[in-house]
């Protein structure tokens, strides 16, 4: 019994362990690199349980016969083209890596608020365009209707206020049909770096429709679509998010952009409008909002409200409270590094006391397994019995032979809390430690050698736990997972961001601290 109880800890350890790393960290195969052209669209059928008034999606493409230009200001780098007056990437000047201009929140799609009415192929008509103060300013006219697009650049936060204007200088109304105004294109090929890149994110977007939220995987398989009833539509990034919100809903698209293989490379959105009939002389606007910045809940809390972008759940939650926690120690020590060995150190020192107890409780273990392995020889053929002198000895001894696991399963929600909190923070991008760690978002590469990383942090880590497990009371027969479990989690850690694995070794060198603690009292 004492055996098998020594293993089911063993066995919950290695679950808890791989379930905290492949939630958040899925293996996923290399996928393809997208062309330079994008490949015409193909409609497959809808996504279930999707409120539907119609199937045909319109599809926006932007060709590339303009002039592409650069806003930049105190914040912002926006790149733009002239064809279809849309916005070709935005950056923002916060949260940089060395020798980087700004962190991408929107990159290389062509199609953020470009548009289609009547003719598709008319969404590559070139405008003409005028910065003033923080304003882009783009117009265009097409059979006599004068199409003004104006983007208020946001001078503190990072919410940018849009209106399209539509002037009738003809004499006879007109109707706009089909019109469509894009919301982005997420590209699902060439994000992952390799089988090494354990932390890859992939894009997501989310759609409020019909007082539901779908949240789309791209890295799923993903059908074409139209929504009904949109109040917006977020694509969120790993440290980026574009989110949209119109005046008032509206009908919303997606439209998947597959390789001859069938393999999503890019996914399309944006929103669909009634007919808009414009009278001799008449103005008509489309107004809305779109946020363009960090993805992460405490950069954008105050802008995006809406929590279904984040996460509801429970470990979200618990992900929050803990960066709001760490956020407190970075106030007063201005290191996140140094913050996140704190923040850990507290933790560890409120469980200290339960961890206490199921050491000894361990250790006492231990010192019983002689006369366990007599009463299990004693009643091999009478398990009844068997399992009755066992639990006589457990309450001689006043041993719990479930006093190991516990602590883990309490200890288990803040694991998950600690890497939600820290594997997408924007915070920890560029963010410096001590030495070597310079970027607290991206593993801690000493040296290379042959193009082969040398990461030291899973190294101690890896030391400290194999230190940890000869601490750890353990049966002759089980001494393997000694070496094996360090491996495993060497394997496993190697190449995560260095502010995780600060986390994880932090926690595994607190436990030896612990474990000499305990067995020299």
């Amino acid at each position: 019994m004492d055996k098998i109880r020594e293993e089911v800890r063993l066995v919950i350890a290695i679950a808890l362990s791989l379930l905290i790393v492949f939630a958040f960290g899925k293996f996923r195969a290399p996928q393809k690199q997208i062309g330079q052209e994008t490949p015409p669209v193909v409609l497959t059928e809808d996504i279930s349980d999707t409120p539907l008034e119609q199937k045909v999606v319109l599809p926006i493409s932007v060709k590339k016969t303009g002039e592409d230009k650069v806003y930049e200001d105190n914040r912002y780098i926006i790149e733009y083209n002239s064809a279809g007056g849309a916005i070709k990437n935005i950056g923002i000047k916060q949260y940089t890596r060395a020798n980087e201009a700004a962190l991408n929140i929107f990159d290389g799609s062509d199609l953020l608020l470009a548009y289609s009415a009547d003719k598709p192929e008319e969404v590559g008509n070139v405008y003409s365009s005028i910065i003033k103060e923080k304003t882009l300013h783009f117009q265009n006219i097409s059979e006599n209707i004068l199409i003004e697009k104006v983007i208020d650049i946001p001078s503190e936060d990072y919410t940018f206020t849009t209106a399209i204007n539509f002037t009738n200088k003809g004499r006879e109304s007109h109707t706009l049909k089909n019109y469509a105004l894009s919301t982005g294109t997420l590209f699902t090929s060439g994000v992952r770096k390799g089988y090494r890149d354990r932390e890859f994110v992939p894009p997501e977007i989310i759609i409020k429709s019909n007082k539901k939220v779908f949240k789309i995987n791209t890295a799923r398989s993903t059908k074409s679509a139209v929504y009904t009833n949109t109040e917006w539509i977020a694509l969120k990034q790993r440290y980026g998010m574009v989110f949209m919100r119109p005046e008032s809903p509206q009908k919303s698209f997606i439209t998947v952009l597959s390789d001859n293989n069938g393999t999503n490379i890019a996914i399309n959105t944006g929103f669909s409008y009634d007919d808009i009939e414009v009278l001799a002389g008449e103005t008509k606007s489309i107004k809305f909002s779109f946020y363009a910045g960090p993805s992460d809940y405490f950069a954008a809390k105050s802008q995006v409200t809406e929590r279904e972008v984040f996460g509801t759940g429970f470990f979200a939650a618990m992900g929050r409270f803990l960066f709001l926690a760490l956020s407190y120690i970075h106030r007063l020590i201005p290191n996140w590094g140094w913050a996140i060995i704190i923040l850990t150190l507290i933790v560890k020192a409120v469980f200290f006391p339960l961890t206490r107890k199921s050491l000894r409780s361990m250790k006492a273990l231990q010192k019983l397994r002689p006369y366990l392995q007599d009463v299990q020889k004693k009643y091999k053929d009478n398990p009844q019995q068997m399992q009755k002198e066992l639990m006589s000895l457990y309450k001689e001894y006043n041993i719990n032979p479930f006093g190991g696991c516990l602590p883990m399963f309490i200890q288990f929600p803040i694991f998950i809390g600690f890497f939600i909190a820290l594997r997408n923070s924007v915070f920890l991008r560029g963010a410096p430690f001590i030495l070597w760690i310079q970027d607290l978002s991206v593993a801690d590469t000493l040296v290379r050698i042959s193009g082969f990383p040398i990461n030291l942090l899973p190294i101690i880590m890896a030391a400290a736990s194999f230190y940890q497990q000869r601490l750890t009371p353990q049966e002759p027969s089980q001494k393997a997972m000694t070496y094996m479990m360090p491996i495993m989690f060497l394997f496993l850690f190697y190449n995560f961001s260095s502010g995780l694995l600060l986390y994880w070794t932090t926690m595994n060198i607190a436990g030896v601290v612990e474990q000499y603690y305990v067995h020299k009292k």
